[in-house]
């Protein structure tokens, strides 16, 4: 008989005559892309035709085999073909009607016609994007409506020795099932009563040191977009977008891609003396790359991206790596010399355009320092009344 594409047969020959024939799909025999072997039943057994439709359906990449996008077990395990079973039957159910499961509910989310996700900033949707692919891999062929908040604290735990990970996972997952429950999807937010886990924040304020590497190994115009985040404390894509004041303009106006807000940042005078040393060109954008293209284009924010991680792959930017020094830091840099200096929350939240939640959050150090230094003040102030005896015969106080 004639056998199905993909599909082909091995016989084993032992030493006393017998055989045995084996039956095998492969997609791409005898090439480098090709398959690992799976085995199959004897083509007249009942479960032959079930299988092969199986294999049909499934891809792979790197990481193993997939079907519509849900990630499957080790082809040895055990699991395998369970997983793969019911991965098959929820990719046929869902062909026939409106099945509301796990992969139905991401896609519809992540869908260009549903305005709550294109209003989201490009880099949250990029990472959005890579929880919901995780997401799609794990769950893909369950129903939301069963999933419970053990399950939900469980998958986040999983990624808990990569914090920043593990939370932006989360908050994707707390904004799905949102999103979900009044569409029909789930009844409740059941990742609303998850917990984060410590240690998320990925970024510190960049320290002198930092600086003085950047300023003596990295191109002007890598320094300008650097300088330009310290100075007006805004997100990278921001930065990126700003246009160059005109003569005699004391202000640069920044509309924030994540919140579609306008702020009117003052230059400020050391700022100005950078933004003069920027090379004359008809392009109204500030900043430009090295070929003096813009990075106002589509691709442009990844252009820089592309930059960006090449210098930090530099050896002069190595305690950068090991101190994990990343460009976000500069917008806590900003937020903290705001408030180094005396302005209030909401001084601080106009420029950098945060709420004052947010700068509460970036400038908690600053707070403590100043709690700190109060204290020793009032200390200082009141030692008279609490100096021991022995310090005061000791030191003739």
């Amino acid at each position: 008989m004639e056998l199905p594409k993909h599909v082909h047969r091995v016989i084993k020959r032992r030493a006393n005559g017998s055989q045995t024939v084996y039956t095998f799909y492969t997609r791409f025999r005898n090439t480098k892309e090709a398959w690992p072997s799976i085995a199959l039943p004897e083509p007249l057994e009942k479960e032959f035709s079930e299988r092969l439709s199986i294999c049909e359906a499934m891809a792979r990449d790197e990481k193993g085999f997939l079907l519509d996008g849900k990630r499957l077990p080790d082809l040895k395990s055990k699991e395998f073909w369970p997983e793969a079973t019911k991965a098959h039957e929820a990719f046929i159910r869902r062909g026939r009607q409106g099945i509301k499961d796990f992969k139905a509910l991401v896609e519809a989310f992540q869908s260009d016609t549903n305005p709550f996700w294109t209003k989201l900033a490009a880099s949250t949707q990029r990472g959005y994007r890579t929880s919901g692919d995780i997401i799609k891999e794990t769950w893909g062929d369950d129903l939301p409506v069963d999933l419970t908040t053990v399950d939900a604290q469980d998958a986040i735990d999983a990624f808990g020795e990569t914090p920043a990970k593990a939370n932006q996972f989360r908050a994707f997952l707390s904004r799905l099932m949102a999103w979900g429950a009044s569409r029909g999807y789930c009844k409740t937010n059941v990742a609303e009563m998850t917990e984060k886990i410590p240690g998320g924040e990925p970024w510190v304020p960049w320290p002198n040191w930092a600086f003085e590497i950047l300023l003596e190994h990295a191109p002007f115009h890598m320094q300008m977009i650097a300088m330009s985040a310290f100075f007006t404390g805004q997100r990278q894509g921001d930065v990126l977008a700003m246009t160059k004041p005109k003569a005699g303009e004391n202000t640069i106006a920044v509309r924030a891609q994540k919140t579609g807000n306008t702020v009117w940042i003052p230059i400020h005078f050391a700022y100005r003396k950078w933004i003069d040393r920027v090379p004359t060109s008809d392009s109204v954008m500030l900043h430009a790359g090295a070929r003096a293209t813009s990075y106002k284009s589509p691709d442009g924010p990844d252009g820089f991206r592309t930059e960006w991680q090449k210098l930090m792959a530099k050896d002069a930017f190595k305690p950068f790596r090991e101190n994990r020094i990343v460009f976000h830091g500069l917008r806590k840099n900003a937020v903290i010399n705001l408030l180094e200096v005396g302005c209030t929350e909401n001084q601080v939240g106009a420029i950098c355009n945060m709420s004052a939640q947010m700068v509460q959050h970036y400038g908690r150090e600053v707070a403590l320092r100043s709690l700190a230094k109060d204290a020793m003040k009032l200390m200082e102030a009141r030692w008279s009344e609490i100096e021991p005896a022995a310090f005061r015969n000791k030191n003739g106080t």
